[in-house]
């Protein structure tokens, strides 16, 4: 159950990192280094805005949480510290892209490498938590 706190990072650093890249580059497209910018984007698919969908999607989310939670509690699930922290960074992140389509029915995007489609802090935890929880362990 501490883990959960892992979640509740992930969800807030993906809302301020989207609040504060909009704030800071709106409309544009600032570079913050060689191989990385800002550029805050909304991305909407027509079922963000169907009721229904977006029930879909707490209820997906739910479940989701639900066995990550069920898991955790009960030691069936990964065992090492980084595939269990890895569950909890993807729900955190799961979270954090919910809640941007249950507020806004889009999905604020920012961090722009170029050759790769933008995406946010959410997304990242999303993958790479993943990852994390199923990598094979030795």
């Amino acid at each position: 159950m501490e883990l959960l706190s892992v979640a509740v990072i992930v969800l807030i650093a993906d809302q301020g990192s989207k609040l504060a890249a909009t704030s800071y580059a709106t409309g544009r497209r600032v570079a913050v280094g060689p191989l990385v910018a800002i550029r805050p984007m909304r991305t909407t698919r027509p079922s963000f805005g169907r009721r229904t969908s977006r029930i879909g999607l707490v209820l997906t989310w739910c479940a989701a949480f639900g066995s990550v939670l069920a898991l955790d509690q009960l030691g069936v699930g990964p065992q090492s510290d980084a595939a269990l922290v890895g569950m909890w960074a993807a729900v955190g992140g799961a979270a954090g892209n919910l809640l941007d389509i249950l507020r806004r029915q889009a999905v604020t995007d920012f961090i722009d490498l170029g050759w790769w489609p933008v995406f946010n802090v959410a997304d990242v935890a999303i993958v790479a938590g993943l990852i994390a929880a199923f990598a094979p362990t030795a």
